[in-house]
């Protein structure tokens, strides 16, 4: 497993039966403060160009936007299996599955997608590529355990964590993170202190990316199994869009993964 920098995406080569990857903020139309590469709607950008946006960074890995499924991402822990049915569905900004931060598919007509400007992106499929899924993990979504969520709805079809393979890819760092009491002690309920650092004695620095890390090693994922991509989209902001850094009128990346077709 490795994660691989290319302009317009970070690649997570996985397994031959899977294209995941990551948009960075270069390649794309859009002009400043969402240059180049934004991939939503819902920031002011224009929506023509957004359109033009997605269907460059899916034909980047040969796929359609017709392919591609997103949803309405609220922050939550909510999971869905993704069938051929839903292909299309969100892809250009209509009709997005509701209320959702996470996907699952075992089929390779779609293309999973989700939308990102500093929470963490978790790629997953298994030895045998049976499946890929794709978690939008910010502090709630960790907090909420979404991680745990897709293992227990992967064990339900016969996958066990101990055969997970699963990307960490670029978010903010704890280098750029901090965060408050509340947050402090959201995270602490469920992964304990270690990805959190003290500033002073109200902040801390948070390790969203290695909170998620230890709660996939908790139940069960091998640590060799977990790969972490090592880009803060806070320090790197040559190549990626951050919220937390640039405010709310910034642009927003996008992951993807699918099974490529036999």
């Amino acid at each position: 497993m490795r994660f691989v920098l290319e302009e317009s995406r970070v690649v997570f080569d996985v397994h031959p039966r899977v294209t995941a990857w990551f948009s960075t903020r270069l390649g794309g139309m859009s002009m400043a403060p969402f240059d180049t590469l934004n991939l939503s709607y819902g920031v002011g950008d224009i929506p023509s160009v957004v359109t033009e946006n997605r269907r460059r960074i899916l034909a980047s890995a040969e796929r359609d936007l017709e392919d591609l499924v997103m949803p309405h991402q609220v922050h939550g822990n909510h999971i869905e299996w993704v069938t051929d049915a839903w292909r299309g569905r969100g892809a250009t900004g209509s009709q997005p599955i509701p209320a959702t931060d996470g996907f699952l598919t075992e089929s390779p007509q779609v293309v999973l997608g989700l939308g990102f400007a500093d929470c963490v992106p978790i790629f997953l499929t298994d030895r045998k590529a049976r499946f890929v899924g794709l978690l939008h993990a910010g502090w709630r979504g960790t907090a909420a355990e979404i991680g745990l969520q897709a293992i227990r709805l992967l064990r339900e079809r016969g996958i066990a964590p101990g055969d997970l393979l699963v990307g960490i890819g670029p978010s903010i760092g704890p280098c750029c993170y901090e965060v408050d009491e509340p947050v402090r002690r959201a995270i602490r309920q469920v992964v304990g202190d270690g990805p959190l650092a003290a500033k002073d004695p109200e902040h801390w620095w948070l390790d969203l990316a290695g909170a998620n890390r230890l709660m996939f090693e908790r139940a069960g994922v091998p640590a060799e199994q977990i790969l972490e991509s090592h880009f803060c989209t806070g320090c790197r902001r040559d190549l990626f869009f951050s919220y937390r850094m640039e405010g709310r009128r910034t642009g927003r990346m996008g992951g993807y993964i699918c099974l490529n077709p036999r």
